[in-house]
């Protein structure tokens, strides 16, 4: 009897063992790709298939790659200077613009189209909610090339047009990004914390509560914007639903890239820098520095894995290369 007991115990602690659950595996930032020859990366969507489509290039020529099954691909695009940035409908198609003042289309089935733009140079930004309503962002270097001339732009059934701005307190300043909630609430960002917001009738100046410049700003699901930049320091600044701006957080390095997911904010930024900062600015995480060069682009993906990406940004006017990172399992 009492080796039956010694046996009925130990049998009942290894099925114990064998039934408690092995902790679930934890997503790292790894290199994917390093010294991308095509140029440095500044943006990213993610399409329907689960791929990841990012847009960069050299000053005088840009650049389109796919990320897909852990493989980065040159993808052929209509010639041109530097795009900065990509904005995805949900029919998989995509708004890409760049540098040269240029807008190109990426039909669902990959093929390219070439918009007519009003003349001009610098566009960093853009943001589609269909191929008759996308706005485009940039500035128009002037001749003392410390100052610019800001741009905003608006694709109706009509095409694209310049779109009057409110009077700024800092009129010569570059608009870096734009996002949006719906037609009735978009956002846009840029130099010495400019901020102003769309209301589907009328643009407005808002105060963002820094002077830093934004160099990307997000809309998220709960109705509010958060927004990066800073240079030798970072800045994170949150736009409540009410319209007011604060700050939620300061970091070590210059900020240009940030994606929200679960509780947390990831943001990216200069010589490689990679954070977590919770949502309610209670804590951060700087992660492993993986390169030294500078990243841009942070983008999440369906399957919960993540990119950044960038390229060594001070070598602009020569030749620049790309870097790519990921956070999977």
């Amino acid at each position: 009897m009492l080796n039956f007991l010694r046996t009925l115990a130990v049998t009942l602690l290894l099925v114990a063992c064998s039934s408690t659950p092995s902790p679930a595996p934890q997503r790292t930032w790894q290199v994917l790709a390093r010294n991308v020859p095509g140029g440095a990366l500044m943006s990213g969507v993610a399409l329907p298939d689960g791929s990841a489509l990012l847009v960069g290039g050299q000053a005088t020529l840009g650049a389109v790659w796919q990320w897909q099954n852990a493989a980065l691909t040159a993808v052929a695009v209509p010639a041109g200077k530097l795009l900065s940035w990509a904005s995805r409908l949900p029919d998989g198609s995509a708004l890409v613009v760049g540098n040269g003042r240029r807008a190109l289309w990426r039909a669902a089935d990959g093929t390219w189209t070439v918009e007519a733009l009003p003349d001009g140079d610098e566009l960093w930004g853009c943001l589609a909610f269909s191929h008759d309503d996308a706005w485009a962002v940039g500035g128009d270097p002037l001749a003392d090339g410390t100052s610019a001339t800001p741009v905003l732009l608006h694709r109706t059934a009509a095409g694209w047009s310049p779109v009057a701005l409110p009077k700024l307190q800092q009129p010569q300043v570059r608009l870096f990004k734009v996002a949006g909630q719906n037609p009735s609430d978009v956002v846009v960002v840029g130099d010495e914390g400019e901020a102003l917001h769309f209301d589907g009738t009328t643009w407005t100046e808002e105060p963002s509560g820094t002077g830093a410049n934004l160099t990307t700003v997000r809309a998220l699901a709960d109705g509010r914007y958060v927004a990066v930049g800073g240079s030798t320091t970072g800045i994170i600044q949150l736009r409540e639903t009410t319209g007011v701006w604060h700050t939620l957080r300061t970091v070590e390095s210059g900020l240009s890239g940030v994606d929200a997911w679960d509780d947390r904010f990831w943001v990216c930024g200069a010589a490689g820098w990679l954070e977590s900062v919770a949502r309610d600015g209670s804590s951060a995480q700087a992660a492993d520095m993986l390169t030294t060069d500078d990243l841009h682009l942070m983008l999440r993906l369906p399957n919960g894995d993540a990119l950044a990406g960038g390229g060594n940004f001070g070598a602009f006017n020569a030749t620049m290369h790309g870097v790519l990172l990921g956070w999977s399992l």
